[in-house]
């Protein structure tokens, strides 16, 4: 349970600060007003609003800014660390009925006006994760340029710039942190959800492509041995490349276990 202090020009603001910097809804916390905002006399004495907001018990964990910040400020520091190694053009991912990040395909609901939230677009969606991301970037002292893609089953934002290699992370966790933020923050408050992918430098096809050989490889083993193999813990998506790299392979049938953030795919041998 995390307890925070946060403050804004007005209350709303510093309230709204502190659930992005939680990751939680406003109905997942409680909200203490320490201080009101005062617009002093000609902006002189003038001071911010302050809130303490706390989680409430027994709710499960999310990856917070902070979580973002502290790995990227981390590698920044000690070492330059490049996009993976150049490769020929890979061409565009290819449009298929993935699962999304766990977080972001189950989107928390929030109250809004429902004629307003009927007509939230892909392309508003675009323009508020798009806002979100260079703002949270700006301050992380990160300089990038987002090229957005909208398709028919998600929001397609592409960030390209110098050694954003950081924004990944080990198998793309630090993205995946980032990416479920983006889309609790552009989706709070909305009945019409959108799903925001976010991509650095095509990082999810090579990506992609990784695992597919990965799956065939562990396929082949599993047949040979008669066994079974137990992969890595990986997101909703990436389960879902291996699940579909060998759906028709007869010799073998994948499931996913375990209990997220761990949830892993096993490839059994069956005859």
């Amino acid at each position: 349970m995390s307890t925070i202090e946060t403050t804004g020009k007005t209350i709303e603001d510093a309230v709204r600060s502190g659930l992005v910097r939680l990751g939680r809804m406003k109905e997942e916390v409680d909200i203490e007003v320490l201080e009101e905002p005062k617009s002093g006399f000609f902006g002189f004495g003038s001071k911010p609003a302050k809130v303490r907001i706390t989680e409430k018990e027994g709710l499960p964990s999310v990856p917070t800014v902070d979580d973002i910040k502290a790995p990227l400020e981390a590698a920044a520091k000690t070492e330059e660390m490049a996009v993976p190694a150049k490769e020929a053009a890979l061409p565009e991912v290819k449009e298929a009925a993935a699962e999304a990040v766990p977080a972001a395909a189950e989107p928390v609901s929030g109250e809004s006006d429902e004629s307003e939230a009927e007509s939230f677009t892909a392309e508003e969606a675009a323009v508020k994760a798009k806002a979100f991301l260079q703002e949270v970037l700006k301050n992380m002292g990160i300089d990038v340029v987002i090229e957005k893609m909208i398709k028919s089953d998600k929001v397609l934002l592409h960030l390209h710039g110098k050694n954003l290699g950081i924004l990944i992370g080990k198998h793309g966790q630090t993205l995946d942190a980032l990416q479920y933020l983006t889309n609790l923050t552009t989706n709070q408050g909305q009945s019409t959800r959108h799903f925001i992918m976010l991509d650095v430098e095509n990082y999810r096809h090579r990506r992609e492509e990784t695992l597919k050989q990965l799956a065939i490889r562990l396929a082949n083993r599993v047949k040979k041995n008669g066994d079974r193999v137990v992969l890595e813990p990986m997101n909703g998506y990436e389960r879902k490349i291996i699940h579909v790299t060998l759906q028709n392979d007869p010799q073998v049938r994948t499931e996913s276990e375990g209990q997220d953030p761990y949830r892993h795919v096993v490839i059994y041998y069956q005859e």
